[in-house]
């Protein structure tokens, strides 16, 4: 018998679920363990299961606003699931456990005890990357000589910066979030001065150094860049996240030609409703959405103003409203008309033109009508989701340690751990970086990439 098998149940009972290709409802025997909910035919035929949902994949769970009684829903990555209990308290029960268990799985470094790991258990091999506050390193682990990326951040530079709040909710959006186009995080520690955050190595190069070099992108291309992070944005948000700070230099390419959303040092969580807002100031000018321009408060669609942005400057090489000047880029956003080049298609055209709406609550935010959008006919975002659908474009490295497609401005320097700019200082509030340290259970990550 299968461990599985032999887990204790959390809860079991009958739900009637929605599915098919005619959206019809079934009643199902649902039963939760071992981090999974799976459903069976019948209470008495468990054999099989017809379907399992890991709760590791979910979103959230929550009342429906569908108008059938008693519905709650079960959002994962790929998907929206329907499910109806028999009465509310029995929805509510089945979301309050659904929702415990996958909080546990999650949180899961709450109760497993972090190894120390230090600096000393690793290898520095280049650099690849800085940023604000320090530097990302690729690195060997020692005991594994798994590859992985080692972003390193001065602790005294965030608190000078007021970018502690930041910098932890980086680390905890990094903890809870697991999917194909997230860069997935495997152990973090700090020392009086650093917090370090082990990553997944991703040796493709930054979708801004492509772009750089081939001036823009053919539409077929920018399609399934655009796809892939779609279904990131879209998970981001059904966990609760919004990103804030959607570019070309924060997503890579992997190996294989997929994208790879990294940096989530702007991320903000707990946006769970349409009513979330928040005031907060950030991002990059180029991506800003007005709201955000005019110091309003905002929410979700600043992210899908951005992903507007973002694919307006893959098709033609340039953000929509760019100027070198910051106040006249401003005033741009918020006033002046988009102008499409004649070559860009039709559907472009109108996909942009609805991202890129002024006003947040009649611009295009769902990303379910995002997906039905002509723009989109040709894909499959089940297999874009299991990265089944073949990238228009392969990197070209050689070996897991290839810096080829990394800027070599970088790579070129002598990796070490020092950051530009960086001093002693004796004060640094420790008490602000507690709890930072993390080991990620190996079902939340993906396998780490091994040097040959």
């Amino acid at each position: 018998m299968s461990s599985q098998l032999l887990a204790p149940i959390k809860i079991e009972g009958y739900l009637t679920k929605q599915g098919g290709s005619f959206k019809s409802w079934s009643k199902r025997w649902f039963i939760l363990r071992k981090g999974e909910l799976s459903y069976y035919k019948s209470k008495s035929d468990t054999s099989e299961p017809k379907g399992t949902i890991p709760l590791k994949t979910v979103g959230f769970i929550r009342i429906s606003e569908k108008k059938k009684k008693h519905v709650f829903e079960i959002h994962t990555a790929g998907r929206t699931i329907l499910v109806m209990a028999d009465n509310d308290e029995s929805r509510n029960r089945w979301i309050e456990v659904l929702t415990r268990e996958r909080d546990l799985i999650i949180n899961a470094d709450t109760i497993k005890k972090p190894a120390k790991l230090t600096v000393d258990d690793f290898e520095l091999l280049k650099l690849v990357g800085k940023g604000s506050f320090g530097k990302v390193l690729q690195v060997r682990k020692k005991d594994t000589n798994d590859i992985y990326a080692m972003k390193v951040l001065s602790k005294n530079q965030i608190v000078e910066n007021d970018e502690v709040i930041h910098t932890i909710s980086e680390r905890v959006v990094l903890q809870k979030i697991s999917h194909p186009f997230l860069v997935n995080l495997h152990y973090s520690f700090q020392t009086e001065d650093k917090l370090y955050l082990i990553l997944d190595y991703i040796n493709g190069g930054e979708l801004f150094y492509h772009l750089r070099k081939e001036k823009r992108f053919g539409e077929e291309r920018v399609r399934f860049y655009c796809a892939e992070i779609l279904l990131a944005l879209e998970h981001l948000h059904l966990s609760g996240v919004i990103y804030r700070d959607l570019k070309p230099e924060n997503l890579l390419v992997t190996k294989d030609g997929h994208i790879c959303m990294t940096d989530f040092g702007l991320c903000k969580e707990g946006f769970i409703t349409s009513k979330d807002k928040t005031k907060t100031f950030c991002g990059t000018p180029e991506y800003l959405a007005p709201e955000v321009v005019l110091s309003k408060s905002y929410g979700k669609p600043v992210d899908w103003w951005a992903y507007g942005s973002l694919m307006f400057e893959m098709l033609t090489g340039m953000p929509p409203f760019f100027s070198e000047n910051t106040k006249e880029m401003y005033n741009k956003i918020l006033h002046e008309r988009l102008v499409f080049p004649s070559a860009m298609s039709s559907d472009a055209r109108s996909l942009i033109d609805e991202l890129l709406e002024r006003d947040p609550s009649k611009r295009l935010c769902n990303p379910t009508k995002i997906k039905r959008h002509p723009f989109f006919k040709s894909i499959d975002w089940e297999s874009l989701y299991h990265k089944k659908v073949a990238p228009p474009y392969i990197p070209r490295v050689k070996d897991k340690l290839d810096t080829t497609q990394i800027d070599p401005t970088f790579t070129e320097e002598v990796p070490t751990l020092t950051i530009s700019g960086e001093y002693e200082v004796q004060d640094i509030p420790q008490k602000d970086f507690e709890g930072f340290s993390f080991v990620a259970d190996s079902y939340l990550v993906s396998p780490p990439t091994t040097s040959p």
